[in-house]
């Protein structure tokens, strides 16, 4: 369950293969199954996730939806069962890219994905 920040990784592919992989188990992740399970939301920040995250880490159907990082996991003194798989998080940031002679600085966004 590391980050992966260093690695480049299509992240619009990796989305639409999970959408994918959806859709071939019979579930279409954009219909609202969490309502009784409440918004996916970081449990130690209690902050909500935006974005596809929502529909990501929603259409896992847990009972609650909250998540934790593999940081904030052993922060607390939890350990994480061996062989189990992260979940998928989109993280995004906006980057200043260098800008062609004569030019401004472009403010652009730049995505990450992380494991939970």
């Amino acid at each position: 369950m590391k980050e992966t920040t260093n690695t480049k990784r299509d992240v619009y592919a990796i989305v639409t293969d999970k959408i994918i992989e959806m859709l071939d188990k019979g579930k279409i992740p954009w219909r609202q199954p969490w309502t009784k399970s409440g918004e996916p939301s970081n449990l130690i920040s209690k902050k909500p996730y935006r974005g596809i995250n929502i529909m990501l880490l929603a259409s896992l159907g847990y009972a609650q939806n909250y998540f934790l990082s593999e940081k904030q996991a052993i922060e607390l003194g939890a350990t994480i069962k061996e062989n189990e798989k992260p979940h998928l998080v989109v993280f995004w940031n906006w980057q200043d890219k260098e800008a062609k002679e004569g030019e401004e600085k472009k403010n652009c966004p730049s995505s990450l994905l992380y494991g939970l």
